[in-house]
Order: structure tokens, then C-alpha cells, then sequence
């Protein structure tokens, strides 16, 4: 009995001792914190290295919030700090919130014109924009100092297929190839190039080679079937497309490949490279937008059940009738249909309602030069409201923004920076 009563007040002295030891630590690095450096918003500073590591941990884990929120503090207490910029934009990017990474590159570019990272950084997001004609002189410029860069030759490559310029896309992606050697990515983007001006039979030789080097990379896989369903070889490319897709979406593929067939080579890379669905229709004149677009259709989704096939495609056929019947009826009365667009909901960051837009517009501008840098990236989105009592109201939110992540991740920085907010979902018009 008195043996285990030791132990245990052996036990607590130790405990004692780490806590006397601990508190010890601590109080020191409160007194240096204290003595060389001050507070920031009421809290104790850290330095600026610091803080970028701790961010850089964050969104290596996709915590993006707590990122943007190490990042910011990084950058309010040095304007022309690159680092926590160069954080911010990756973050941004890496949410897919494209204008405010393009912002943040530029600012860098600002503060250091020759910055690599920046360089490269803005020219994938005006890539990723469909923007590719602006993002060649940043591509260029840093192949000067980097000539053996294979990315790089890479990523002109694909500016210029997006651009319908599918010969210089081939150059570029040839000169990254003499650098790297079967790199599958080069292949895979040379054999598309080649596709999209409808050269089927080198691009079917590129692909057969990248899965021959490594066929566990199924992008070479998938990149085959749309080549032979674009050279009209339907069969090869459902035999192909049978051993790494389900039935539905090799279906779901083919849809889309037909639609990809009757399209222009720009607008084919547009397509599979970005995921573009609509385009304007082309005239001799060039492209006119808002007449005639050219739309993927909707892709039906197909049962395995050859019952049930049989059934939708009966149900098709009615419907298909129906449409016709009520088209040639003079005296029908339909009420307009909502578009997608018009039913999509989105996610915004309310900042405000005011009776007048002049009065929004001077509320944006007081609440940004609150919100410490983190609306610099941002342009006002002001709404119409019309209220019961036949008054008008304009609500005040942060334009560009749709996506659920990226605006519950701005209203948090915001709230943590006194900043009202409110993140609403609403219809998309």
C-alpha cells in the first residue's frame, strides 16, 4: 500500500516539474514577444516566417480558411511582403477562385516585376481563364532565363491549341519532348493537338505509345476512345473505353465526344482541355456572340437494365411527340421555362442593403478599406430587390463568387476582421 501511494506522488512531482518547466518556456517567449515586437489586432505577433510555415501546413491540408487567415495577418503587417502574397494566391487558386489569384499574382508583379512564381502562377490562371493569348508573354519571358523547362514549352503548347493555333501548339510541345523525353503528358497534349485537326493516325500512334510506357496512367486510356470516336471508329473506342469505364459513362463519353466531333479545333481544345459546353456559333465573319450558341446537348442517363432502356426510350419518343404536338398548337398557352441558369443557385456574401446604388457603392468602399486587403481582389456585385411596399433596395455583395467554399472562407476572414457578412444561397440571376 505504501509503495504504490510513492509511485504515485512520484507521478505528480514529475507532472509539477513539466509544468513549472513549460510555464517557464512560455513566459520567456511572451517577454521577447513583448519586448520586440507589437501586438497585431490585440494578439500576440509571430514573425512573418512563422506564420508562412504555419499557413503553408493549413493548405497543404486543404484547411483553406486558416490559411487565408495566417497569409492575411502575414500581409497586413508588411505591405510588400511576397511570401504571404504568393501564399495567398496559391490558396485562392487552389479553391478555384481564379480572379483572386490572378489579383495577388499582379500584386507580387507589383512590388517585383521579374518574380517567377508569379509569373507562372498568373499565366496557369489566365490559361484555366480561357485566356491564353495574354498568358504566352509571361510563358515567354520565363523561358528566357529556363529554356530547358519542359512545363513550360508544355503549358505554351496549350495556350496555342486553345487559341485554335494547333501547328505552334505542336512545336512547343515537340521542343518539350527533346527536353523530356516520353513524358506522358506531352504525348498525351500532342496526340489531342494532332486529333483536333482531325490528324488521327499520329495521334493514335502518340497515345498507343504513352500507355505502352506506362499504363497505369488511365488519361492515355480515356484520350484513345475520344480519338477514335472523333475519327468515326465508334467500335474500337467502345472496346477500348469497356475495360476502364462502367457502361453509363462510357455512354455518358461517346455523348460528349460526338458533340466535341462538330466542333471547331480551337473550340475542341477549349472543350476537353477546360470544359467548355457552349460556344458562339462561328459565321464567316468570325465568332457572334449571343446568336445561335452552340450547346452540348443533355446526355440522357441510361439503364443497364434492357427493360428499363426499353421503357426510357418509349417515355423519349412520347415526349418527343408531345413536344411537336404542343409546338403546332396555335392556341397553346405555356409559361415560360426556366434555363439552367436561371434555376442554378448560388452561394454569395451579402455585405449590406441600401436604398440607393450610389449609397451601395460608398458602403463598398468603407467596408473594404476595413476589411484590411482581404476585398482588394474583389469588385461589388449590387442587386435589386424590390420589396412588398413597392420600395426598392439594393443589396451589397462581393461579386464573383458562386461557390459555397470560397464564400463561407471570405466571410469568415471577414467576421474575424469585424467585418459583417452573411453568406446566402440565392438564385444565380
Amino acid at each position: 500500500m505504501m509503495t504504490k501511494l510513492k509511485k504515485v506522488n512520484s507521478g505528480d512531482i514529475m507532472i509539477q516539474k513539466y509544468l513549472r518547466t513549460l510555464a517557464t518556456v512560455l513566459s520567456c517567449v511572451i517577454l521577447a514577444s513583448c519586448s520586440g515586437e507589437r501586438r497585431v489586432d490585440g494578439e500576440m505577433p509571430f514573425d512573418s516566417d512563422s506564420l508562412i510555415t504555419m499557413a503553408e501546413s493549413f493548405l497543404t491540408a486543404g484547411d483553406y480558411a486558416s490559411a487565408l487567415r495566417l497569409y492575411q495577418r502575414a500581409a497586413n503587417e508588411n505591405p510588400n511582403h511576397i511570401p504571404s502574397r504568393l501564399g495567398l494566391a496559391k490558396t485562392y487558386q487552389g479553391m478555384g477562385a481564379i480572379d483572386a489569384a490572378i489579383n495577388f499574382y499582379e500584386q507580387i508583379l507589383r512590388i517585383d516585376p521579374n518574380n517567377k512564381d508569379a509569373k507562372l502562377g498568373k499565366a496557369q490562371m489566365l490559361i484555366t481563364k480561357n485566356r491564353p493569348a495574354e498568358a504566352i508573354p509571361y510563358l515567354s519571358d520565363l523561358l528566357k532565363t529556363d529554356v530547358n523547362n519542359y512545363r513550360i514549352h508544355n503549358m505554351i503548347g496549350l495556350a496555342y491549341d486553345l487559341m485554335g493555333k494547333q501547328e505552334d501548339a505542336q512545336m512547343n510541345y515537340g521542343r518539350g519532348l527533346t527536353i523530356a523525353v516520353d513524358n506522358i503528358s506531352l504525348l498525351n497534349n500532342l496526340a489531342l493537338s494532332f486529333a483536333f485537326e482531325e490528324q488521327y493516325a499520329p495521334s493514335l500512334k502518340l497515345l498507343t505509345k504513352a500507355i505502352y510506357l506506362d499504363h497505369t496512367v488511365t488519361k492515355a486510356q480515356h484520350n484513345l476512345v475520344l480519338v477514335y470516336v472523333l475519327s468515326g471508329d465508334d467500335a474500337a473506342g467502345r472496346r477500348i473505353g469497356s475495360a476502364i469505364m462502367t457502361s453509363e459513362e462510357l455512354e455518358t463519353n461517346i455523348h460528349q465526344y460526338k458533340w466535341v466531333k462538330t466542333l471547331s479545333a480551337g473550340q475542341r481544345a477549349q472543350a476537353i482541355f477546360l470544359g467548355i459546353k457552349d460556344f458562339p456559333k462561328e459565321t464567316e465573319q468570325g465568332p457572334v456572340v449571343g446568336i445561335g450558341r452552340k450547346k452540348m446537348p443533355e446526355t440522357p442517363v441510361l439503364s443497364n437494365d434492357p427493360k428499363k432502356r426499353q421503357l426510357q426510350e418509349l417515355l423519349r419518343q412520347e415526349e418527343t411527340g408531345q413536344k411537336k404536338n404542343n409546338k403546332n398548337s396555335e392556341y397553346k398557352k405555356t409559361k415560360p421555362v426556366k434555363t439552367n441558369a436561371q434555376q442554378q443557385k448560388i452561394y454569395r456574401v451579402q455585405l449590406g442593403s441600401y436604398p440607393t446604388t450610389k449609397l451601395a457603392y460608398s458602403g463598398w468602399q468603407k467596408i473594404k478599406s476595413k476589411s484590411k486587403g482581404i476585398l482588394d481582389a474583389y469588385v461589388p456585385g449590387i442587386k435589386l430587390v424590390k420589396l412588398a411596399d413597392g420600395k426598392n433596395l439594393f443589396r451589397l455583395f462581393i461579386g464573383s463568387i458562386e461557390a459555397k467554399s470560397l464564400a463561407e472562407t471570405l466571410c469568415a476572414e471577414l467576421r474575424y476582421n469585424n467585418v459583417d457578412c452573411l453568406v446566402l444561397k440565392t438564385a444565380k440571376d
